[in-house]
């Protein structure tokens, strides 16, 4: 019965911790979408566009 109790804890705490940081991932929301694109040449026509990043 011990390790039966053991191995409910283990993974209650286990869930708990996966569940606190999966709604810190949802509740965040400032986020912005930061997007990268390698290997692209074109030049930015309108820099104000949120579409707009820079190649590196």
């Amino acid at each position: 019965m011990d390790t039966l109790m053991r191995r409910f804890t283990i993974i209650c705490l286990t869930m708990a911790i996966f569940a606190l940081g999966l709604s810190a991932l949802v509740a965040q929301n400032d986020r912005s979408p930061k997007r990268v694109h390698f290997g692209t040449a074109a030049p930015c026509l309108h820099p104000a566009s949120p579409h707009c990043v820079v190649a590196l």
